[in-house]
C-alpha cells in the first residue's frame, strides 16, 4: 500500500489514523471507491462518520432503555410497597 500526503485545503484539519483491514475488507473497499468515484481516503472517512453515527445512536438507545427499565424496576417495587 503506498502512502499519499494530504493535500493543503481550507478544510478542517484531519488527523492521520493508520488502520489494519482483512484484505478482503480493503479490497472491496479499494473496489467501491474506484466504482463510486471516491478516493480510498474519501470512502474511509464517510465509512468512519457513518459507522459512528450508527453506533452513537445504538448506545444512545441502550442507555434509554436502561434508565426505562430501571424507572419501571422503581416503580415496581414502589407499587408493591403500597399494596403491601
Amino acid at each position: 500500500m503506498e502512502t499519499a500526503t494530504m493535500p493543503r485545503t481550507k478544510a478542517q484539519s484531519k488527523t492521520r489514523v493508520e488502520l489494519y483491514l482483512p484484505e478482503p475488507i480493503y479490497e472491496e473497499i479499494q473496489r467501491i471507491a474506484n466504482a463510486d468515484g471516491w478516493s480510498a481516503a474519501e470512502l474511509y472517512r464517510l465509512l468512519m462518520v457513518d459507522g459512528l453515527a450508527v453506533y452513537a445512536e445504538k448506545s444512545n438507545k441502550r442507555l434509554v432503555n436502561e434508565q426505562l427499565r430501571a424507572k419501571l424496576g422503581k416503580d415496581e417495587q414502589s407499587s408493591q410497597s403500597e399494596a403491601e
